[in-house]
């Protein structure tokens, strides 16, 4: 239920860290949402956050997810954790914002689905760059044939972190907790829109390494894509570039190229384009902010607009526009590509 006394969606945050800083954010500019609640292990940072914005602090997960002064629940906790506080959350009838990736393994992400089915609560995999209109743009020239056949697809990611960002919480760049390095934590979100825009993905082949940090997990990968319909796809996702670049999407085809910079259009060549309509589309929207060098250049703009969708769908009774089960797909493929990388063969993606 939501409250219905001033009209306004109740959020609790689970997880007070850089991200869970970006939904507070994004919460705040939104008039009809209200931060509520906090939960966070760290006595400083949880209370900080809360005193922040006049919430709630909890110092325990579970609790937090299930409060009963909330009606959304944000998870921002490590990655390993995403499915037992949702799942929690989910069951006591709070609709779910789920930060990237939605867990570790595809059995967790199921179950996270499952009990968002089972609640028959609002639930949706933050993935913001679906928002910005270079997107959406792209999309409709995609969905409408105006590149022809889509032949070669590119999503790069040559971002930068420093070691005392791995070192830093001690969970980053571990299997269990952060499921994976550069791909799976910093890739995820060019490699998503990549497939919403191009696929679906019919196989994957990959190698990845650790090169330039001490960590678990990869800090270099590269990818080859088969695409559904035939094309072709390449992946390169590191965060051992210094200084590190903007993550860009490019799509090639028989009919024409529409290259994205973090959702935001760059080129726009098609054979069918009207007077115009190069230029209109170049200044579609300004740049939102970049995390190639420095998580904390995420502008939470982009979370705004799809907290803002969540909020809106609860109201609306209707799906928001990135259903939860979305996150699935992506995480099938991050997760093929290490599996690739291991065997030295190519994994298909159902």
């Amino acid at each position: 239920m939501v409250d219905d006394s001033d009209r306004c969606v109740r959020f609790s945050i689970v997880g007070a860290g850089a991200i869970g800083r970006v939904h507070a954010r994004a919460i705040a500019c939104i008039p009809r949402a209200r931060l509520t609640v906090v939960g966070s292990r760290n006595p400083q940072q949880g209370r900080a956050l809360a005193d922040e914005y006049g919430a709630l602090w909890v110092p325990d997960y579970g609790e937090a997810a299930v409060h009963p002064q909330a009606d959304v629940v944000c998870v921002c906790t490590p990655t390993g954790t995403h499915a037992q506080v949702a799942v929690g959350a989910a069951e006591a009838g709070k609709h779910l914002v789920v930060e990237k990736p939605l867990d570790v393994t595809l059995e967790r992400a199921d179950q996270i689905i499952a009990a968002a089915r089972a609640a028959q609560v609002k639930f949706t995999t933050v993935f913001p760059y679906r928002f910005m209109a270079g997107s959406a743009a792209a999309r409709r020239a995609v969905g409408a044939g105006r590149l022809g056949r889509l032949t070669l697809v590119e999503g790069r990611i040559a971002w930068y972190r420093s070691q005392e960002y791995y070192d830093g919480g001690g969970w980053r760049g571990t299997w269990h907790l952060d499921g994976g390095g550069a791909l799976m934590n910093q890739s995820i979100h060019t490699i998503d829109l990549l497939q919403w825009l191009a696929g679906p993905v019919r196989s994957v082949y990959g190698r990845v390494a650790t090169l330039t940090h001490r960590m678990e997990t990869e800090d270099t990968a590269v990818a080859v894509l088969a695409l559904k319909d035939g094309g072709l796809g390449v992946i390169e996702g590191a965060t051992s570039c210094w200084p590190g670049e903007p993550a860009r999407v490019t799509l090639r085809g028989e009919r024409g190229t529409i290259a994205l910079q973090e959702g935001r259009i760059v080129t726009w060549r098609l054979a069918d384009s009207t007077a115009g309509e190069e230029e209109s589309m170049l200044a579609l929207e300004d740049s939102q902010g970049s995390g190639s060098a420095d998580p904390a250049g995420i502008s939470c703009e982009q979370h705004r607009r799809q907290i803002a969708d969540m909020v809106d769908a609860i109201w609306d009774d209707r799906a928001p526009m990135v259903d939860g089960a979305e996150g699935r797909k992506v995480l099938e493929i991050i997760l093929a590509i290490y599996r690739a990388s291991q065997s030295g063969q190519p994994v298909e993606v159902s």
